[in-house]
């Protein structure tokens, strides 16, 4: 069990493949598939290293005031790149992800070779703040397994829920209580990031997804952020939902493939 020893609490994170090293910033939750083979397949070129963010997974708590913030996750992966002696990495953001890639390339643009973004989003526009309030609101009235199947509601496509309808049951049947107080901190830390400021200063190579079905974070965010940011490329998919490295994960990894080796 590999842990980083980092000032504010260690850090959990693995390491597979070989090649140039290509951090993770993806979300704790999942589906039944899971994004394994999604990182399966960029290991095959890239050092993929993945970690639990504090307070999640098996790493230590969230321990300063501002540790949610995205400024403080930002931080919490310059802790990371500095105890694995990594000069620069190339960034894989998703959802949440997006906003800390955003910050580290805002307050340390050297370290960031490249920037992948997944379903990114702008600014706390009305559509983005009432759909995270909802999610607030249903992780204080929805028991776990209600909690579960909303969740999966908003994350994933019909289709998809269809086809792996007995994996989310199960997952919604084992899964453990969910703590509201840490959602609305996670979720207002997403409301509390602007990302116009940062945007148009981004230097490094970057790569935009989205999903023309994404409830939460729409596709209309990242068409914007690919205008903005200088000579930035743009990946639109016709579907897939939020969580595209599960649901689309082959073609997002050989897009990614594709950008990081031009």
């Amino acid at each position: 069990m590999p842990m980083a020893e980092i000032d504010g609490g260690d850090i959990h994170y693995t390491q597979q493949g070989s090649g140039s090293p290509f951090v993770m910033l993806l979300p704790q939750s999942s589906g039944p598939v899971g994004v394994t083979p999604f990182l399966e397949t960029l290991a095959q070129d890239f050092t993929v290293i993945r970690y639990d963010q504090r307070g999640t997974g098996q790493s230590a708590p969230v321990s300063a005031p501002d540790g949610m913030s995205m400024a403080g996750r930002a931080a919490e992966m310059i802790g990371l790149l500095d105890a694995l002696g990594l000069e620069r990495a190339t960034l894989c953001c998703h959802s949440t992800g997006c906003g800390i890639g955003l910050s580290v390339v805002s307050e340390h643009p050297a370290r960031v070779e490249r920037l992948v973004l997944v379903s990114p989003w702008g600014y706390a526009e009305g559509y983005l703040t009432t759909m995270q309030q909802l999610r607030i609101a249903a992780a204080r009235a929805l028991n776990p397994y209600r909690y579960a199947w909303f969740n999966a509601s908003l994350l994933y496509p019909p289709e998809y829920r269809r086809k792996h309808e007995a994996g989310f049951e199960q997952m919604a049947v084992e899964t453990a209580p969910q703590d509201a107080d840490q959602i609305e901190a996670r979720l207002n830390a997403i409301l509390s990031l602007d990302t116009r400021p940062i945007t148009p200063s981004v230097g490094c190579p970057t790569l935009i997804v989205t999903g023309q079905d994404d409830q939460l974070m729409p596709a209309w965010f990242g068409r914007e952020m690919a205008e903005i940011i200088p000579g930035a490329r743009l990946v639109a998919l016709d579907g897939g939902g939020h969580m595209l490295p599960e649901t689309r994960g082959d073609e997002i990894a050989n897009a990614i493939a594709d950008f990081l080796r031009a």
